[in-house]
């Protein structure tokens, strides 16, 4: 349990602070937030009794976002009902604008360095494959085959979460 727990940590500690940030605005509540959620994990021994560690995680620091907003009463650019409808076996059908954002972040979180810098280029930026080349100072070749390596992670990714559908809004 010790070391899958750390490995746990280790690999989603980051794209879920990235997430909660996103949610609440702010660094520290976020990883507070996320840290808590951990420790709670932790205390309970509840990872044991989960088979999609990533979702679970996902939810519990989405609500407990929800909770932080709710005590603090801070009306944010995403509506509490939008962010409790993305549970992600509902995100495919109830997916607004407003919750692509925090999504598209959390997930470009696991992608590898230099594939998730050419993704966020394209899709948060709109930059072209041939400005993109020239601001990483690569091939525009190398631009397209780290793209469609992002791609095809990320419909593996989104598949375990039934959100493909995000996959054709990016």
């Amino acid at each position: 349990m010790d070391k899958a727990f750390e490995g746990i940590f280790h690999e989603l500690y980051s794209p879920l602070c990235n997430y909660a940030r996103k949610i609440v605005f702010s660094d520290d509540v976020a990883e507070d937030i996320v840290q808590n959620v951990f420790i709670n994990i932790w205390e309970r021994k509840r990872m044991q009794e989960v088979d999609n560690y990533e979702g679970f995680l996902l939810r519990a620091v989405k609500f407990k976002c929800i909770d932080y907003l709710r005590s603090k009463r801070i009306t944010s650019n995403l509506p509490l009902e939008s962010i409790m409808d993305m549970t992600p076996a509902k995100a495919s059908s109830g997916i607004t604008e407003e919750d692509i954002e925090p999504l598209l972040n959390f997930f470009a979180a696991k992608l590898p360095p230099k594939t998730r810098q050419v993704f966020l280029l394209s899709r948060k930026s709109g930059m072209t494959y041939k400005e993109i080349s020239e601001e990483l100072d690569v091939s525009v070749k190398t631009v397209e085959n780290q793209m469609g390596r992002a791609l095809r992670i990320l419909r593996i990714v989104l598949k375990d979460y039934d959100l493909l559908m995000l996959l054709l809004i990016l």
